[in-house]
Order: structure tokens, then C-alpha cells, then sequence
């Protein structure tokens, strides 16, 4: 068994670059969950994962977490929520914003019509 040390800051320095409005990839599997992390500057689709919770922590920028029936939230760097299976839920930042997201290695995304 190989361990090695590895560096977000490698890492984050793939995406950080990134032109378009959205990138994430993940930066490490444990057992059947991953860790990914996202640079974002725009919003993504209504959607749910029916079989996981979904993690984020918010590393720079302001994430803002609409959730369907439920209050918005908004992620500051440091702060961090767990969004449960089968909820309904939209990300978006109006300005860069880097997050990581911890979640079921393979899990489907299903995305919904605009809600509301």
C-alpha cells in the first residue's frame, strides 16, 4: 500500500484557471464516497440525489444553497452543510466561489424543472 500526501493547492491549481463558469473533479475517493471541489460563478439546475446526502464546505468566495420548502442558505469560507438524499436544492455564487462537496462515488444527479 502506497500512502502519499497529497495538496489541494495542486489540485485546486487545475481548476483555479478555469474559463468557463463552472468546473469540478474530484479530488479523492474513501471507500464508496468522494471528496470533489468546484469553482464556480454562476448558478447550476434544481436537482436531488435520490440515495446520498451531498456535504459542502465553502473555501472562498459565498455559496448560495436554495433548498425547495425550505429557507436559502448562504455559505460563507469556513462554514459548511449537509443537504439529505431526495432534496430538492440549486447552488449558485455571483462571484468565484470554491467549494468542496462530499458524496456517493457514482451517485446519480436528477435534475427537475425550474422550481419553483
Amino acid at each position: 500500500m502506497n500512502i502519499e500526501v497529497k495538496t489541494v493547492k495542486k489540485s485546486f491549481g487545475e481548476i483555479s484557471n478555469a474559463v468557463k463558469p463552472y468546473a469540478n473533479f474530484i479530488l479523492e475517493e474513501v471507500n464508496n464516497h468522494c471528496l470533489r471541489i468546484a469553482v464556480m460563478d454562476e448558478e447550476y439546475k434544481w436537482h436531488y440525489h435520490a440515495h446520498t446526502d451531498e456535504l459542502f464546505v465553502v473555501l472562498e468566495g459565498e455559496l448560495t444553497i436554495e433548498i425547495k420548502e425550505q429557507n436559502t442558505q448562504v455559505l460563507k469560507p469556513g462554514e459548511f452543510i449537509k443537504i439529505p438524499a431526495k432534496t430538492i436544492h440549486k447552488t449558485s455564487a455571483t462571484r468565484r466561489t470554491v467549494n468542496l462537496t462530499f458524496e456517493k462515488i457514482g451517485e446519480d444527479t436528477i435534475f427537475v424543472d425550474q422550481y419553483p
